[in-house]
């Protein structure tokens, strides 16, 4: 099996519209967090759209952050930060678990 990786510049035309989403237990945090973390990656005056959606339980909570981003580096930033926010949440919770998902 040949572990060759495709560089993401071969894969994704930049500058693109990036769509990053994310499932946790449902808390009052959990979307900001998100959101401050995408922030952190891309910058405070960068457009992030923030589109939430909650379990028909309550229990869990869906964030979906939307922003252009310029270049592999600065995607790379905003799904590395993301993702380690949505992992912090995860431990935290004792026995809970959140998954982040990336798509587009």
């Amino acid at each position: 099996m040949d572990d060759t990786r495709i560089p993401i510049e071969e894969l994704i035309d930049f500058p693109t519209r990036y769509i990053f989403k994310a499932i946790g237990h449902h808390t009052l945090a959990f979307s900001g967090r998100c959101l401050a973390a995408a922030r952190g990656a891309l910058g405070e005056d960068r457009k992030i759209e923030l589109r939430t959606r909650m379990s028909s339980k309550a229990a869990y909570l869906s964030v979906t952050l939307i922003a252009r981003v310029e270049n592999a580096d600065e995607l790379r930033a905003f799904l590395e930060s993301c993702q380690t926010a949505v992992c912090s949440q995860a431990n935290r919770a004792a026995g809970e678990s959140s998954r982040p998902a990336a798509s587009e």
